[in-house]
């Protein structure tokens, strides 16, 4: 079976032209040896999704798109059995990832993950989170300044405050600088991620609490399983700074907050506690409408342990020291089992004329 890895190239950018130094007037990070591994990991997991293929049995093909011409014509040419699709952006532009799967299903070719529907509403926050709200899924109230108001509509929420992007994902945006206590601060971080990224900014209330995600996989075309949640520690950051996963903990290996940053999986909780998260987080995947995998990130609020969905994310990564793989291995899953098992419910999700979202299951086989 011929299978098509398509994947984005990643646009590398010199340190000096990255956002994360003009967020950060102290120049805290170090620009020797700068590393930014949201840049660099990406083709080590297209490469490793092709090696697990081809061991099982199939013939990947790989494809950078970086042209819709081109890609259709490969897909003309390539007659590709199933897409397994990589592809986060399009030309450097993430808003831009819901038109490749597009070109996808307009061929009526089958592809791994989620729908350029759900594409496009996970990447628009406000959208996502309006969506949660509407199915009774918990999200932190915000409020979208997309004009020269500076936040001012923030009044109306409980401070301190976190600005993020309307429609970036991977933490892009978001640094120790995001979290703000006062109206002037506000207005400054509005400002800078209205003028960066050339788009409205979300202003959240901040969730006092602990940093969770569940990672789901698709059991069957119907159904998702939550596997185990991890918790990403932030006792380690320096006592002035929230406890926020932002850019520089996540892809900044040698980043003060990086390597402050530990991972637990399975993480420490209450197994009422731990039994309330995944339900969350299974509610959240079926409203987005995640289809095969993907991962939704959460806060439980310190002092009473409500649970926050912060936002849903289709096609997460899956690199080896990815923390949906991680999740996978702690079920007794290889990380090369798990590659295929996404692919095989994509196959059977395509099989069985079904294009909807896995409902929650209520039983986990290994999870």
């Amino acid at each position: 079976m011929r299978v098509a890895v398509v994947y984005s190239e990643p646009c590398a950018s010199a340190p000096e032209e990255h956002w994360i130094w003009r967020s950060d007037a102290n120049t805290r990070l170090a620009r020797e040896g700068f590393h930014d591994a949201s840049e660099h990991g990406f083709l080590d997991e297209v490469r490793l999704i092709a090696s697990f293929l081809s061991e099982g049995g199939f013939s990947p093909i790989l494809f950078a798109v970086d042209d819709p011409a081109k890609l259709a014509d490969f897909l003309v040419r390539k007659k590709p059995d199933v897409v397994f699709n990589c592809c986060e952006s399009f030309r450097g532009n993430p808003a831009l990832e819901m038109n490749v799967a597009a070109v996808y299903e307009l061929f009526g070719i089958p592809f791994t993950g989620s729908s350029a529907l759900t594409l496009a509403v996970a990447l628009n926050k406000p959208l996502a989170k309006a969506l949660l709200r509407a199915n009774g899924v918990s999200t932190p109230d915000y409020l979208v300044v997309d004009s020269d108001s500076r936040g001012n509509g923030a009044r109306s929420l409980r401070p301190p405050w976190i600005v993020k992007p309307v429609a970036e994902d991977a933490s892009i945006g978001i640094d120790i600088n995001s979290v703000v206590h006062d109206e002037a601060a506000l207005a400054k971080r509005v400002r800078f991620v209205r003028e960066q990224f050339r788009q409205a900014a979300l202003v959240e209330e901040y969730i006092e609490g602990r940093e969770l995600n569940v990672a789901v996989l698709a059991s069957s075309p119907t159904e998702f399983v939550a596997l185990p949640i991890s918790e990403f520690v932030l006792d380690g950051l320096p006592e002035d700074w929230p406890r926020i996963l932002g850019y520089e903990a996540k892809w900044l290996t040698h980043s003060d907050a990086y390597r402050a940053t530990v991972t637990r999986c399975p993480a420490r909780l209450q197994a009422a506690v731990a039994k309330q998260v995944r339900a969350v987080a299974l509610k959240a995947a079926r409203v987005i409408g995640l289809r095969d995998y993907g991962r939704i990130d959460l806060r439980l609020r310190s002092g009473d342990n409500a649970i926050f969905v912060l936002e849903a994310n289709p096609n997460p990564d899956i690199t080896y020291d990815s923390g949906f793989i991680r999740a996978a291995q702690a079920t007794g899953r290889t990380h090369a089992g798990t590659v295929r098992e996404i692919l095989e419910r994509a196959l059977e999700r395509y099989s069985m004329g079904s294009q909807r979202a896995p409902a929650p299951s209520r039983h986990s086989r290994r999870a």
